[in-house]
């Protein structure tokens, strides 16, 4: 028989009254959002019973049959045919809360979010060996081990120790006689183990199969050792703007090679690593740890980073590191680019300057009251002859060397001279209009102190003096460069039979089913639309007065909407204890209660949409979370969009594309990219009630690049 063990997540048995017979018995407590309960109903038939009270947060199970807890986790020994149902259940639920023992690994198994197993996220799931508690048979409830026989591992770290034997298996059975003939037990490896140079007959009888450890692998080529820390492979090297060296793993993280003066003024080189986000699927955190940790990394705790340090540890890296080319990520040239994308090249249209107002030698008057550079005062109207011209310059026009009688030579732009004589008797002063508290621009001698002291006064014209100057004079406009162009080439979906992953397999799933031509909704008419809404239960939480919900949606277990309305007190009583990140409770009349929160330690988290009536003294009020009414751009995100018709969820969402990419988004695209966003899983449908329709949608510049440009490659979308 296959045997698999499984560890499913529980928070420990205690007393509950059973609904069905009012009587107190001895339950599990699992979680509500996991998919633990399902499984273990299925797993045990008639000997579990959901004996969950009725406004309970938490689901409770109770069990007629032998079980094995270890750490916070029931675990089974399951047959094939039990671990395909588990998986069944699994794959129904946003998260899984069952994990499978397979290759002295634990794995979570496959759910809404991943299709596969994969290993649990940091501090996620089990991390013991369970081999040795011969978990039982939910079926048959026979205490079985998933090992067959037992497995010796010969182990050595140099020629002058004594090996260690390492028993691993069916060991239970045999305890008395291990012990017996001088083999321990390990409580941090759970496994029994013997040192000496021969295992005794007694012992050896007993194993089936033996095994070499890696430290004593044969004449075999291996794997820097500092690869597992990338995670097997090094996928990308770049040079920083400072000449710092960056590598990334195939895991997510990243490595730079860079210098620190210590205490004693010497240079030091150093390698820093960054771990990847910890909301990364499949988060390779505690593999990166372990890997670290056997690599000689340590650890800063002042600036929160693990690095090396040694000199040899950094060599081992730079020799690991310079056989890896550098990522080749400049931009094309316009020609390079237009050869790509077949286009052609328009040319850009040449701007002329105005023409001059002045003249070398001409007569010119002040516009208005300036000032020398030397801060001598100018008055309206005030006569000058134009000694100096100057170049054209974009953001101020044409400027001049004016001589002002009895004055002296001040720089002068073209707008704060006139060509015609002012009227005796006025007096004209320059200012600006700003509103009460803001700041006044400068004025335009500030300008010039400034473009003089940072040297940015363009040069003067040169004028011949032999020949007399012409009217206009227009100098060439400086050549403007072309911006340059990025061109990213989308990466190529692999042949039938080779694995896809999430983005591929949705590029390649709408390219085989067309897409419904769904026109995209305008962002910009003005209109707004209707949020239904619904009522869905109380809202409980040490408040005083009934406070009654009318829709609430959570995203992996943080509240992002709640509409409720009551007496103000307790309204502001509720919002105060979400705002500060305490949890409070929907108590539905049909159902389980729901915990609502902000998450543990998040506090000022959701934006207030307050009505208040004072004549009823009644409140009604709305909380948004900061995701979904602030989205951020600037890294992996997520987002949230209040769906009222598939237009509009289209058009937003093609909204928030454009804010997130590098790269232009077409109107075109909006259907293609609703579509594939759902089946990359990049736009969720989240758990909600009360009406309100609310969708997820991860903001990951990398994901929705690809999509975009895995649509061009295939075809299903193209350039307008």
């Amino acid at each position: 028989m296959n045997a698999h063990i499984v560890a499913v997540d529980t928070y420990g048995s205690m007393r509950v009254t059973a609904p069905q017979t009012g009587k107190q018995v001895s339950a599990y407590k699992l979680g509500y959002t996991t998919a633990v309960t399902a499984v273990l109903l299925a797993l045990y038939g008639e000997k579990a019973r959901d004996v969950s009270p009725k406004q309970a947060s938490y689901r409770y199970v109770q069990i007629d049959s032998e079980v094995v807890v270890r750490h916070g986790h029931i675990l089974l020994t399951l047959t094939a045919d039990e671990l395909a149902k588990a998986e069944q259940f699994t794959r129904q639920s946003h998260r899984a809360g069952v994990f499978l023992w397979r290759d002295k690994t634990w794995w979570a198994f496959p759910d809404s979010s991943h299709p596969d197993y994969a290993e649990p996220g940091y501090r996620v799931g089990p991390n013991f060996d369970p081999t040795g508690f011969r978990p039982p048979s939910p079926s048959t409830g026979e205490r079985e081990t998933a090992v067959t026989g037992i497995t010796a591992e010969r182990s050595q770290r140099s020629a002058s120790e004594k090996p260690w034997w390492w028993l691993s298996g069916e060991t239970y059975p045999h305890r008395e006689l291990l012990k017996r003939h001088g083999a321990r037990f390990s409580s941090r490896r759970k496994q029994w183990y013997f040192i000496g140079a021969e295992l005794p007959a007694a012992i050896r009888a007993l194993v089936t199969s033996e095994m070499q450890s890696d430290a004593e692998a044969s004449d075999e080529k291996h794997e820097s050792p500092l690869l597992s820390i990338f995670g097997g492979r090094i996928i990308g090297k770049e040079r920083a703007a400072n000449g710092d060296v960056i590598v990334k793993g195939e895991n997510g993280i990243f490595a730079t090679r860079t210098t620190m003066d210590n205490r004693f003024g010497e240079t030091k080189v150093l390698w820093v690593f960054d771990f990847p986000p910890q909301s990364r699927v499949g988060n390779p955190l505690p593999a990166l740890l372990t890997a670290l940790q056997h690599n000689g990394a340590v650890y800063a705790i002042y600036n929160q980073q693990w690095r090396f340090e040694e000199a040899e540890r950094v060599a081992a890296v730079d020799a690991l590191v310079e056989s890896v080319p550098l990522t080749d990520d400049e931009p094309c040239t316009v020609d390079e680019a237009a050869a790509i994308l077949g286009m052609q090249i328009k040319s850009a249209p040449i701007v002329e300057p105005p023409p001059r107002l002045f003249a070398l030698h001409d007569t010119a008057y002040a516009r208005h009251e300036l000032e020398t550079a030397d801060s001598k005062p100018i008055p309206t109207g005030t006569r000058g002859k134009v000694v100096k011209l100057y170049h054209h310059n974009v953001k101020h026009g044409w400027s001049y060397d004016v001589d002002f009688e009895q004055i002296g030579i001040c720089w002068s732009f073209e707008r704060e001279l006139t060509p015609h004589e002012p009227i005796p008797g006025i007096k004209i002063v320059r200012g600006a209009i700003v509103p009460p508290g803001a700041v006044l621009p400068p004025t335009d001698a500030e300008i010039k102190r400034t473009m003089i002291e940072y040297g940015q006064q363009l040069p003067a014209e040169e004028i011949s003096t032999d020949v007399e100057p012409e009217r206009e004079l227009i100098s060439t406009p400086e050549e403007v460069q072309p911006p340059a162009i990025r061109i990213l080439k989308p990466v190529s979906i692999p042949a039938d039979g080779e694995p896809l992953d999430a983005v591929q397999t949705a590029i390649r799933s709408v390219k085989a089913q067309p897409i419904a031509a769904v026109q995209g909704a305008s962002l910009t008419n003005g209109r707004t639309a209707r949020i239904d809404q619904a009522y869905v239960g109380e809202l409980t939480g040490s408040i005083t007065g009934q406070v009654f919900c009318y829709g609430f949606a959570v995203h992996e277990g943080i509240c992002i909407y709640v509409n409720m309305a009551g007496p103000r007190m307790g309204v502001e009583a509720i919002r105060a204890k979400l705002s500060k990140g305490d949890q409070v409770s929907v108590v539905p009349p049909d159902a389980p209660a729901v915990e609502l929160t902000a998450g543990e330690g998040n506090s000022g988290m959701y934006h207030p949409y307050l009505h208040y009536l004072p004549e009823a003294r009644f409140a009604s009020l709305i909380l948004v979370h900061d995701w979904a009414a602030t989205p951020n751009y600037g890294g992996k995100a997520t987002t949230f969009i209040f769906r009222t018709s598939e237009a509009q969820a289209i058009a937003k969402l093609k909204h928030h594309v454009m804010q997130l990419v590098n790269i232009p988004v077409f109107d075109a695209w909006s259907a293609y990219l609703y579509e594939a966003g759902q089946r990359a899983m990049l736009v969720r449908k989240t758990r909600s009630a009360g009406g309100i329709d609310l969708v997820s949608l991860d903001l990951d510049l990398d994901s929705w690049t690809h999509v975009i440009t895995g649509g061009l490659e295939q075809g299903i979308i193209s350039l307008p």
